[in-house]
């Protein structure tokens, strides 16, 4: 559920055009508003108060940002040098430069860090980059010659700060990105993007419960999602297709902002075109909850969230939006999509009746069966009405941080039914966790099973995986982008096993049904890496499909043969007498007794 509150004027604005950013402050309720080149303004948000204010002869390059490591206020100033000082500093003019080499793009604070990036899109630690300086050797990310930087994007996910730049190129924009695991940085991936006569007018780094995705919205209305992973260092894959929106116009450049995994916020021109509208969306069911409307638009204004309130200029002012996010559930969106009649038809008598209908089966109501390990959360949602698929999703993120086989083990045994991209999620983790986690000792006497599937452990609970249902075209995509080629082979392998004569009958499962769950997964491993296999020249790859290949000719064969004796275990089943034929091949007469009497 989104709400928003009631809207006001911070503070007025020259131009929407020179206001450089708002941050946060040390304290929790302050922001910092970068007004323009020479002056800087510290407010409070409970009473709109100025607490302080900057002003400079040297004009800033950047917001100002509060450093927590330092524990004082950092700006660039005319992109060569950065300034440092204290709250209670009023001529910082007068303060020490420390100047680089490199022309500055901005600095910006995430996760309780700051960075520094430079317009050939080096991103540095503001600590290292200040401490390094006079021997700072930065090797360009971009071209300087044909590239130049847009924004600067940031999100963080699982302790690591991802930074990305939006880079204008002389035909279309592109995306680079990098991410910091505990200060330390990885290499840089390039995504490039365009469709056809569609122009890009928005974007964010928007992080969801498992990954750091980037949104981009076109002049279509399309919204394309592409997961932020380290595959290609540079790839064209703008993602695939998210959501069409519709209630803002996108004709001209729309600002998005990322509130939680569940919303993003969406800023302007309104779809008639008259004034603006800001939209918050709901990315898990793919719905706009609330929208606010202002008479005014301004053309290419940016979107800021911090502590619960959105910021935007609206006309000559900056206004703050507070606003409030809670659980979602699916039941509270029916009723709002609904079409009511508020003056029915006085002839029309309207009759409510509800069915009970009986499935078959009650529901299970009993919540002592859940596994002590994650009974209090599967409770707390319970209680909140939210679905086994949305819990298991939830649960099982912490889980695989954690590396809790245990609980891992618990909820597969729990759940009857597991979504498709939380299945392949858990195959993954399986064929790759260390084996010193198990704590059983390795398979004995079966040659052809596969050694990174050691000790057993590991493969009883990747059996109780093989037998939950799935949707063959959901689960398609996810074993595409999840599994690797080699995790693939090694599925493939272990089903070998498994249908030779030294493998076992999956749980809960004889022969019969064992055998077509595992040709269905077979062949479902087939359909989403056939391109990879027929364009690889691996041996391993030959031979695991060789294996197979061999395998099925022999169940075929066996087939035949059992096709041969199908008449002869007909007449055994009906109880018929089964008389012996003399065949008196390559002879001209034969001779039989019978009785005539």
């Amino acid at each position: 559920m989104a709400k928003l509150g009631a809207y006001y004027g911070l503070c007025p604005l020259i131009d929407h055009r020179s206001l450089l950013g708002i941050t946060k402050d040390e304290e929790n309720g302050v922001v910092i508003v970068t007004l323009g080149k020479n002056i800087a303004v510290k407010y409070k948000l409970s009473d709109q108060k100025q607490l302080h204010s900057w002003r400079t002869k040297e004009k800033f390059s950047s917001p100002i940002i509060y450093d927590k490591e330092q524990s004082k206020y950092v700006a660039v100033f005319n992109e060569n040098f950065l300034r440092v000082w204290s709250e209670n500093e009023e001529f910082i003019d007068k303060l020490k430069k420390f100047k680089f080499n490199q022309q500055i793009q901005t600095i910006f604070t995430c996760n309780e860090r700051s960075f520094i990036v430079f317009k050939n899109g080096a991103v540095l630690l503001l600590s290292d980059a200040i401490e390094r300086r006079k021997e700072l050797t930065l090797e360009s990310v971009i071209d300087s010659d044909s590239e130049s930087i847009y924004e600067v994007l940031n999100a963080s996910f699982n302790n690591s700060v991802y930074v990305g730049l939006v880079v204008k190129t002389n035909h279309n924009f592109c995306l680079y990105w990098t991410k910091f695991v505990e200060d330390i940085q990885d290499n840089f991936y390039k995504i490039s993007f365009k469709r056809g006569n569609a122009d890009l007018t928005g974007y964010v780094l928007h992080v969801d419960k498992f990954s750091v995705n980037f949104l981009s919205l076109w002049s279509d209305g399309r919204v394309y999602s592409v997961e932020l992973k380290e595959t290609d260092p540079e790839s064209a894959d703008i993602g695939e297709l998210f959501t069409v929106i519709e209630s803002i116009s996108c004709k001209e450049y729309v600002s998005l902002v990322s509130l939680d995994p569940n919303y993003i916020a969406l800023y302007g021109c309104n779809s008639n075109e008259e004034g603006a509208l800001l939209v918050i969306y709901n990315v898990q069911f793919k719905v706009v909850q609330t929208r606010q409307s202002f008479k005014l638009f301004t053309n290419g204004a940016k979107l800021c969230c911090i502590d619960g309130n959105l910021f935007f200029p609206v006309g000559q002012n900056l206004a703050v939006l507070p606003f409030h996010l809670d659980m979602e559930q699916l039941a509270a969106l029916v009723g709002s999509h609904k079409v009511v009649q508020t003056e029915p038809d006085p002839d029309i008598s309207i009759v409510h009746k509800v069915q009970f209908v009986s499935w078959g089966k009650e529901a299970d109501s009993d919540v002592t069966k859940v596994p002590e390990k994650i009974k209090p959360k599967v409770d707390d949602f319970v209680r909140q009405g939210l679905s086994d698929n949305f819990i298991f999703e939830t649960l099982l993120a912490e889980v695989l941080d954690e590396k809790n086989l245990d609980a891992l083990t618990q909820m597969v045994n729990y759940f009857p039914d597991i979504p498709e991209s939380c299945l392949v999620k858990v195959l993954k983790f399986l064929i790759n966790l260390e084996s010193k986690l198990f704590k059983t000792k390795t398979q004995s006497g079966a040659s052809n099973f596969p050694s990174s599937l050691q000790p057993v452990e590991r493969t009883e609970l990747l059996d109780v995986i093989l037998t939950k249902s799935f949707n063959e075209t959901l689960l398609l995509s996810h074993l595409r982008s999840i599994l690797s080629l080699d995790e693939v082979l090694v599925l493939l392998q272990y089903i070998h096993f498994l249908l030779s004569e030294d493998g076992h009958c999956l749980p809960s499962r004889n022969v019969i049904e064992t055998e077509a769950k595992l040709i269905e997964w077979s062949c479902i491993l087939l359909d989403a890496n056939y391109q990879k296999f027929l364009l690889s020249r691996d041996n391993k790859i030959s031979e695991v499909l060789s294996s197979l290949k061999n395998q099925i000719k022999e169940e075929l064969g066996s087939f035949d043969d059992l096709r041969q004796v199908a008449a002869l275990l007909t007449e055994i089943k009906n109880k018929r007498p089964i008389q012996k034929k003399i065949h008196m091949g390559g002879m001209d007469y034969s001779i039989e007794d019978f009785p005539l009497y």
